[in-house]
């Protein structure tokens, strides 16, 4: 699945991801391959992506999440 993390003026992360979890005003959730559609406002903390070269992480302050089409879409 691709995994875009973006800033204003800055992407973050663009690629190809195993899963990406990340914490919401609902609590953590991971997102998987072809995940159903899905939005959902960022609360502070850290999001995980994992790849299959390894892990990254961002910190997170507050965002929106937006999963559609087998891509997840994080606005920070």
């Amino acid at each position: 699945m691709r995994v875009i993390i973006a800033k204003v003026h800055e992407n973050l992360f663009d690629g190809e991801a195993l899963s990406v979890s990340l914490p919401t005003v609902e609590g953590m959730v991971t997102i998987l391959p072809h995940h159903e559609p899905y939005v959902v406002l960022l609360k502070k903390g850290v999001a995980t992506i994992r790849t299959e070269s390894g892990n990254s992480e961002f910190s997170v302050e507050d965002g929106v999440l937006e999963v559609s089409s087998n891509e997840a879409v994080v606005l920070l």
